[in-house]
């Protein structure tokens, strides 16, 4: 038996190693060397996780200086495309190689016309996303480019491309439109007005929900994840997933390049990356497309710019956990959803409402009347004591899981787009009870047993409140007139919460007045503090009021008008005095009551405060 020397093993080790980095290692076709008629493949998958190949021609290279960047069109061909439809969309980003060199990506296509031709991002473009040396590049709306040679497409001759979604100017003047590959934004756990919530949301990205898969159960590596794989780039994934599906154009160790095009356009980015399979091809006439489920996650997506997106296998995105409780009271019915959501501040405020109205309709299993009670928690350590709470009740008439989710949003925005500093939520815990009884009542009428109070002394109310189809309810209220109230008539206003806050933050007041209380908040804890001083829905408010005084005019018979004259007349001090007391003296006390219900509407009572030595 021949012994090997320790030297000979690290030498063959040494080679071995260098050899794995040799065979990882993609050689690049710079688009210097490439010429028109030039043939290739290109890389995608159709079904579950394969990946197969389908014949490319190159036809012409569209220059940058009509464009931010270089494209290169394409004619696809072969089994594969005949199945296909043509270029989906989800095969963005597919990778294009001539000479088994990678030439680009798969980025750009045409909507209603043929789909075996495409547009290519040069993989030198996408590779500038890895050193963010020209990542922000754009094509932008309206631009229009005269193609050199002209190109056939069903006996029909273009002399232009343009990248427009104007397409009825565009067919107008014989213009070929071209139009990214789009990822399908693939939904699973949503449904009904959810997706059309999120649909809607999501507009200004130029993205339509279309249902998917869900997530598929995948033993650690079992879905190869390799140029020409599916991959998923997530917005939202656990009972609910929110999924871009595309084709994975390049891989180095753990950098990667996909799609060909932007998702969002967000440049920096913190997106979830996974694996994906996909699960059938659509045909369509307008442009074919994938049906599939996101897999394992993989990693994160870091750039997302107009040659591609970028990422890292094996580092993951700053998340937000969100778990959702919901009680139906009426179906005694519970269910728990858990959610990962990506810390974007313009895009969790949307996705975390979507999930939350889709909890909702789907553990009550109807739309119309009721009563919820919402109380939810968001905690991150750049929060006041760590943690932002709140709690309220909710009644609708037509629809309880909408109403439901207002407080929720306001106060999510409020927390996330504040403008003193950056929020990195850990976690968000919602949990929600609902009943179909229509828990609302009117503030009806309100008696008092005395017509004269003094200062300290505790008055007895009367406040009847009128449940929805109900028999009125009477409730008795002690009230003590504070020790500094001055002599006079005292108004006692009894307000619902929801009048209260009206009163409180949406009253007409001086501009001066405004941009003053806009200034002097100075913190994110000073905005949460006015934030919640709202009063809650089923609050039954008690403000004390000093009413104005004219007695020392020196007509009683003053009509509001002359009152007013006698703001601004030189009179003696004396009534001056009086006067200008009733301006500024507006200040309230306030008493808070909780009830059982949300009410509604507003009453007045008044009594005279006089002193001991009356």
């Amino acid at each position: 038996m021949r012994l090997i020397s320790k030297t000979t093993i690290l030498v063959l080790l040494c080679l071995l190693v260098a050899n794995v980095a040799l065979a990882t290692e993609q050689e690049i076709m710079p688009l210097t060397d490439i010429e028109s008629g030039m043939q290739g493949v290109g890389r995608t998958v159709l079904r579950g996780t394969e990946i197969e190949e389908f014949d490319v021609e190159i036809i012409s290279m569209l220059d940058s200086s009509d464009l931010s960047q270089d494209l290169i069109l394409v004619k696809t061909s072969g089994d594969v495309i005949e199945r296909s439809g043509g270029i989906a969309a989800g095969m963005s980003g597919s990778p294009i190689y001539v000479d088994d060199k990678l030439i680009g990506a798969i980025g750009y296509g045409w909507q209603m016309a043929d789909h075996k031709i495409g547009l290519v991002t040069p993989i030198e473009s996408m590779l500038d996303l890895l050193e963010l040396e020209t990542g922000d590049l754009d094509i932008t709306e309206d631009k229009e480019i005269a193609l050199s040679t002209p190109l056939e497409i069903d006996d029909q001759q273009y002399e232009k491309i343009a990248f427009t979604s104007d397409e009825q100017k565009a067919a107008k003047d014989n213009i070929l439109v071209a139009t990214p590959v789009n990822t399908p934004l693939l939904v699973s756990g949503l449904s009904g007005r959810a997706k059309d919530r999120l649909a809607e949301g999501l507009d200004d990205y130029d993205l339509m929900p279309v249902s998917g898969g869900g997530l598929m159960e995948q033993k650690e590596n079992d879905i190869p994840f390799e140029p020409g794989s599916a991959m998923a780039v997530q917005l939202m994934r656990g009972d609910i997933n929110v999924s871009a599906i595309g084709t994975l154009t390049y891989r180095d160790q753990d950098q990667i390049l996909g799609l060909g095009h932007s998702f969002l356009s967000q440049g920096s980015a913190n997106y979830l990356l996974s694996s994906a399979y996909i699960h059938q091809m659509i045909t369509s006439i307008e442009m074919p497309f994938k049906i599939g489920s996101p897999a394992e996650l993989k990693g994160v997506i870091t750039q997302d710019r107009t040659a591609g997106v970028a990422g890292k296998v094996g580092s993951y995105p700053n998340i937000v956990p969100v778990k959702v409780n919901l009680n139906d009271q009426d179906l005694a019915k519970s269910d728990t959803y858990n959610l990962q959501i990506v810390q974007d501040e313009d895009l969790i405020e949307e996705l975390a409402a979507t999930a939350l109205l889709q909890a909702i309709d789907s553990t009550i299993d109807r739309q119309g009347a009721g009563t919820a009670k919402v109380s939810w928690e968001a905690v991150g350590s750049q929060l006041p004591d760590g943690t932002f709470e709140s709690t309220n009740l909710y009644y609708s008439g037509n629809d309880i899981a909408v109403a439901a989710l207002s407080d929720f949003i306001q106060g999510l925005s409020l927390v996330m787009n504040n403008p003193f500093q950056q929020i990195n939520l850990a976690n968000i815990e919602v949990d929600i009870e609902i009943k179909e009884e229509s828990k609302v009542a009117l503030l009806e009428e309100v008696s008092l047993e005395q017509e004269q109070a003094r200062p300290g002394e505790k008055v007895d109310l009367k406040v009847k409140l009128r449940p929805y189809r109900q028999e009125v309810i009477e409730k008795e209220i002690e009230l003590k007139i504070p020790e500094d109230t001055p002599e006079g008539n005292l108004a006692i206003n009894l307000l619902s919460g929801q009048e209260a806050n009206f009163n409180l933050f949406y009253t007409e007041q001086p501009e001066e007045a405004k941009q003053s209380k806009a200034n002097n908040i100075k913190s994110l804890e000073e905005l949460i503090e006015i934030y919640q001083l709202q009063n809650k829905n089923n609050s039954l408010v008690i403000e004390l009021q000093p009413l104005p005084d004219y007695s020392s005019a020196q007509d009683d018979e003053f009509d509001s008008i002359e009152k007013e004259e006698v703001d601004l007349e030189e009179v003696e001090s004396g009534e001056q005095e009086s006067v200008q007391q009733v301006e500024v003296d507006h200040d309230l006390v306030e008493e808070v009551i909780e009830t059982d219900y949300v009410l509604t509407g507003s009453l007045i009572k008044e009594i005279e405060i006089i002193t001991e030595e009356d």
